[in-house]
């Protein structure tokens, strides 16, 4: 081909960064055209966009506004002292109600217990009786044993009775020990050993107390008679 026939390429395309720079150019020009036509439009097709005012975008996202509520105030030294006193105060007024109440359900039980026994367990008048005296030393002689189970017979013979040593029913343990003593059966050293065993059985700590319990029955009194008697066998 000869040399006037050879076509020279635009200086545009000799590299890429000229062929970058050339288009970046005829953007910028073609976007500057339809800015400036756009602002020389007095009526836009389009609706201007109105952006509400500031109080209004702060009621419709509802944010509180006014000023800041105060910092929690913490309590004192004195203060934390005085509650931790209340609380104490009031766990131990709740404790002595509680057990005040327990007090007033076992009086009332006793005075229940009391009129029931003075309604249906009539005390004879009570003869009367010389200044008790010790133990005449010519008393027979008895073992524990044996005291108990004469206190378990005299009952049988006279009759049980509650609350009250001596009545026209009967009469309690002690009544009938003190009787088998007046008899001369025994002193108040054996009735002393005696009511250890009787004790031992019954698990309780007061011979009168036991026998004058709402619950007891004359049947009881007899079987624990026996084994007190029985256990005092076995112990000598």
């Amino acid at each position: 081909m000869p040399a006037s026939a050879t076509m020279t390429a635009p200086r545009t395309f000799w590299s890429e960064a000229a062929l970058a720079a050339a288009v970046d150019a005829a953007f910028a020009e073609a976007l500057a055209e339809e800015l400036a036509a756009a602002l020389a439009d007095p009526a836009p097709d389009r609706p201007a966009i109105v952006l509400p005012d500031t109080e209004t975008l702060i009621r419709q996202a509802g944010i509180a506004t006014g000023p800041c509520p105060p910092d929690r105030r913490e309590p004192s030294a004195g203060g934390q002292l005085l509650k931790k006193a209340s609380v104490v105060t009031l766990r131990a007024a709740w404790w002595l109600l509680q057990h005040t109440s327990l007090f007033a359900g076992a009086v009332l039980v006793e005075l229940i217990r009391l009129g029931w026994n003075l309604a249906f367990n009539p005390s004879a008048p009570a003869p009367a009786q010389p200044v008790p005296q010790p133990a005449p030393r010519t008393g027979r002689a008895v073992t524990p044993a044996d005291f108990l189970e004469a206190t378990s017979g005299h009952i049988k013979t006279r009759g049980w009775t509650q609350h009250v040593v001596e009545s026209q029913r009967g009469v309690c343990i002690r009544g009938a020990q003190l009787s088998l003593i007046r008899c001369g059966t025994g002193t108040r050293t054996t009735a002393s050993a005696a009511n250890s065993h009787l004790l031992a059985v019954t698990g309780a700590r007061s011979v009168p107390r036991w026998n004058d319990r709402l619950t007891r029955t004359e049947a009881q009194v007899h079987d624990a008679l026996l084994a007190a008697a029985a256990r005092a066998r076995t112990a000598r």
